[in-house]
């Protein structure tokens, strides 16, 4: 990220009260830094759905409430996004955790934060 590339890792957005699995791409060089695209059968991927910085990223915890048992609870942690036009809750692998704050907190300040471990 810190180069300029792109990354997509999977994701789950809630959505009422279920998860919809499908990955979130982080592109810095794009128009829109971040776009969750949803799973569709077949292994394509779906009509991506822009979030809109500026955004102000919440602390991430365990995946629970409505719809949390689509999603493994061991590999997967929830953050909350709040972005320009709505709230999302994303279920991200915990390994990914580090690179999808990273790549929200630096959208639109020109620059990308450094991924610390």
């Amino acid at each position: 990220m810190n180069a300029g590339e792109a990354r997509e890792v999977s994701a789950f957005v809630r959505d009422g009260n279920r998860f919809r699995q499908g990955s979130l791409v982080l592109d810095p060089a794009a128009a829109s830094v971040a776009v969750w695209r949803p799973f569709r059968v077949l292994g394509s991927s779906g009509e991506g759905v822009n979030l809109v910085a500026p955004f102000h990223v919440h602390g991430a915890g365990p995946v629970a409430g409505p719809g949390s048992g689509a999603v493994d609870k061991g590999m997967f942690r929830l953050l909350s996004v709040q972005a320009a036009d709505r709230y999302w809750e994303l279920a991200i692998p915990a390994t990914d955790l580090a690179l999808v704050r990273a790549a929200l907190r630096g959208a639109g300040t020109g620059r990308w934060c450094r991924i610390r471990h």
